[in-house]
């Protein structure tokens, strides 16, 4: 949808070289990005708006497009009040090979934590293209090609590595058009909508994290660090459709985002910040954290108040002091560690909270999970993200403490 040092440097911390490639960061708060548009509508316009809701967010990694219009001064301001970086996006339809080296020189190569090859090349605007005539997948291979061959003259891949070309989800045969461009890829970037408003654990084709994994980054390049640069649920409700309400979302979100670093997604790309639109029948205006007029949405809140839990936590190993002792199909868990060391988990049940044939939100009834709690804790506390950032005391009897679940992910902790 988004239209050299030496290779012994230190590592940026945020770039995808940072990270214990082929594995997942162990950090979840640098897994999470946004796409946005900042030189379009309405980021252009709405600009100090954007940029405040954007430093309180939490989120530190943005995906946007490299277009002659790009305010560089923008892009900066972004990195230096809230250190974020960027996931650029180039296309031989927007910029030359020589133009992008030049964007990237006069940007700053400290800001970029990775260039992505051509959004969705398959897709009819990119296939209604004059240049895209001589065949879509060739220009889009050979685009790639010159792009690798001249970021690697200046920058090793541990400083900016280059993503994969994308194809639209729903066209997995395309990528094997593609596949001359995997040597020339770092890592894969792959566009993991669910196509009928399902859960984010799915297991359907077409939908879930494994479908994706393995057809559109296995067939391109088997085994490859992935990055999702694009997923996100609709707002447009209609009977039968993708898209789910605002509640849903704000359930179904922060699930996404744990469930992607769950499976080893090395960054998740929501798609995207701002709403593009207000038509109320056009689903491409409705895919924003915040509605168009700047007024966040749930899922805005939640996102937020779960990086705040989550802030500075690395993902730990399951035997840790805290863990979950229920047994239920549903349940998915994470552990992690605090900066100061101590044990955090995040956990959730894999459970519809949106009916896609009445196109209305599903009642989730809460059951108690239990958590074994090694050592002398005298209680636990949990927060759930959707509900704000207070904390809530449960005791610990006989070394477990129960917490209600349902639809909602719980961060708990050691009670202070």
């Amino acid at each position: 949808m988004l239209i050299g040092g030496a290779a012994s440097m230190m590592l940026r911390p945020g770039s995808l070289a940072a990270l214990p490639l082929p594995g997942p960061s162990d950090t979840f708060t640098d897994s999470v990005g946004v796409n946005v548009h900042i030189s379009s509508e309405p980021y252009a316009s709405n600009f100090d708006r954007f940029h405040d809701l954007l430093a309180t967010s939490g989120i530190h990694h943005l995906r946007d497009e490299l277009r002659p219009g790009n305010d560089l001064d923008r892009w900066r301001a972004l990195n230096k009040r809230s250190n974020i970086l960027f996931n650029v996006a180039v296309s031989p339809a927007t910029n030359t090979v020589p133009e992008m080296m030049t964007y990237l020189a006069a940007l700053g190569i400290e800001r970029v934590s990775a260039i992505e090859g051509q959004n969705e090349g398959n897709s009819d605007w990119f296939l209604s293209l004059p240049l895209a005539k001589p065949g879509w997948s060739n220009v889009v291979v050979n685009y790639q090609r010159e792009v690798h061959h001249a970021l690697r003259a200046r920058y090793p891949a541990a400083e900016v590595p280059l993503l994969s070309p994308s194809v639209i989800n729903w066209k997995p045969a395309d990528v094997a058009l593609l596949r001359p461009a995997a040597q020339f890829s770092d890592a894969v970037a792959i566009h993991s909508y669910v196509q009928k408003a399902q859960e984010p654990e799915t297991t359907n084709d077409y939908a879930a994290v494994s479908w994706y994994l393995h057809n559109m980054r296995d067939a391109f390049k088997p085994g490859a660090p992935a990055l999702a640069t694009e997923c996100g649920y609709c707002n447009v409700v209609k009977p039968g459709t993708s898209g789910v309400s605002e509640t849903a979302a704000a359930l179904y979100l922060p699930r996404l985002l744990l469930n992607n670093f769950r499976l080893g997604i090395l960054r998740t790309f929501l798609y995207e910040f701002f709403d593009g639109g207000t038509d109320p029948d056009d689903g491409e205006h409705h895919w924003g954290l915040v509605r168009n007029d700047g007024l966040p949405k749930p899922g805005y809140h939640a996102i937020q108040n779960l990086l705040s839990a989550l802030k500075s936590a690395r993902r730990a190993g399951d035997s840790q002091p805290l863990r979950v002792a229920t047994r239920s199909p549903d349940l998915r868990h994470i552990a992690f560690q605090d900066a100061q060391g101590q044990p955090l988990l995040a956990v959730w049940r894999a459970v519809r909270c949106w009916n896609v044939e009445k196109a209305e939100d599903i009642p989730v009834p809460t059951e108690p999970i239990d958590i074994s709690v090694d050592g002398t804790a005298a209680s636990l506390s949990f927060n759930r993200p959707n509900d704000g950032t207070d904390w809530r005391r449960v005791p610990v009897i006989d070394g477990r403490a129960t917490i209600p679940l349902d639809g909602r992910v719980a961060i708990v902790r050691r009670s202070s």
